[in-house]
Parts: structure tokens; C-alpha cells; sequence
């Protein structure tokens, strides 16, 4: 009886200190950081110290030999496994109001758990129309100076700058930016846990599935 007592505590033990290193990696902040220059953009997600690229997607595709290459090509392809259900969105359930009520609901919760540490953007705006220039760089102007303070009143910001101007004698528009974010998955995670009823019910309502059509 003693050894089974041993046993189960050891085995409660173990499952309190697997779940205590589930809720401290949970409050490990995620980051991702995203960069861009003139249509080259890269994006990596960071956990900690750990750095995950995952734009571009990283190829890993190994090289094969040439006679390889010419065996993989003469052997018979595999048939696709043939899907039994497929889902699409019913658009008579689709209800505007309550998906619009749902996101707000989240945005409003989660908003003072996001915090972006840098944001930078330069835009060089240049076409071959100076006055297209001139309207481009109103409209910009315009734009930006809604949007930033709209982020300024609505997430935690640290260094942040947006400039954007126009080069009349350019004939191109040229543009750079630079985002840094990070949130802690506990507070996502329990954010979802506690409207996981709302979500599954309007999930199941708006997600039609039929049994999948196929032609012999």
C-alpha cells in the first residue's frame, strides 16, 4: 500500500511540475518582428531568445541525385485520399452584428496585452505625374494622421515614427518599415477560454459541412 502511495505521489508530482512549466512558458512574451523595404519583406516570430523565421517560408528540400531524380519520376504517383466532408461558410447564418459584437469584444480585451516596442515606417512617395505625386501625399498624409493616434490611444507603444513624404522628381514610390510586437499567450489563451462557448456556437452556425461531391 505504501509503495502505490509513493507511486501516485510521484506521478501527482510530476504532473504539477509539467503544469507549472506549461503556465510559465504560457507567460513568456511572443513576439514578432517583421521587416520590409520596397516589396522584400521578412517576418520571424520570437519566443524568448528563440527566433522563428517564417517569412520567407524556409525551404528544406534536399538535393537529390541525378538518378534518383529519374526513379522518382517512372514511379506511380499516389492517388489523393479523397475528402469525406467539406466545409463552407453558410451565408444565410452569416450575421454581421454579432460577428462585428464578438471581435469587439476580444479587440477591447486583449488590446493592453499587445505592446509594440518599435514601429517605424518611411515612405518616399514618387510617381511620373507630379500632381498624382501632390494627391498621393495629401491622401497619405491624411491617412496617417488618423491612424497613428488611433494606435497611440489603443496599444502600449515605445519608439514609433511614421514619416512620409514626396520625391516630385521620382519616378517611383519607395518605402521602408519596421514592427516589433509581443503579447503573452496566458492572457490570449484565457481570453479565449472564457468566450470558448460564444465562439464554438457561432463557429458551428457559420460553418456549413456537407458530405464532399466526387465524379468517378
Amino acid at each position: 500500500m505504501s509503495v502505490l502511495l509513493v507511486i501516485l505521489a510521484a506521478v501527482l508530482g510530476l504532473v504539477l511540475v509539467v503544469l507549472l512549466l506549461i503556465l510559465l512558458l504560457l507567460c513568456v512574451r511572443i513576439g514578432v518582428d517583421v521587416v520590409g523595404v520596397n516589396g522584400e519583406v521578412s517576418a520571424e516570430v520570437r519566443y524568448g531568445p528563440v527566433r522563428i523565421p517564417v517569412w520567407p517560408p524556409p525551404r528544406w528540400e534536399k538535393a537529390q541525385p541525378p538518378s534518383e531524380q529519374q526513379a522518382d519520376e517512372h514511379k506511380p504517383r499516389k492517388k489523393r485520399k479523397k475528402k469525406k466532408y467539406r466545409y463552407s461558410l453558410n451565408r444565410e447564418q452569416l450575421d454581421i452584428g454579432d460577428l462585428a459584437d464578438m471581435t469587439h469584444r476580444l479587440h477591447s480585451e486583449l488590446t493592453d496585452a499587445v505592446h509594440i516596442s518599435r514601429l517605424r515606417v518611411r515612405v518616399v512617395i514618387g510617381t511620373d505625374d507630379a500632381a498624382k505625386t501632390g494627391i498621393l501625399l495629401g491622401q497619405s498624409a491624411a491617412v496617417t494622421g488618423m491612424i497613428v493616434p488611433f494606435l497611440e490611444n489603443t496599444f502600449t507603444m515605445e519608439d514609433y515614427h511614421v514619416d512620409v513624404d514626396a520625391d516630385f522628381e521620382a519616378d517611383h514610390t519607395e518605402w521602408a518599415f519596421t514592427v516589433f510586437g509581443s503579447l503573452r499567450p496566458l492572457r490570449v489563451l484565457w481570453c479565449l477560454l472564457r468566450h470558448s462557448g460564444e465562439l464554438y456556437r457561432m463557429y458551428k452556425r457559420m460553418i456549413k459541412k456537407e458530405e464532399a461531391i466526387t465524379h468517378e
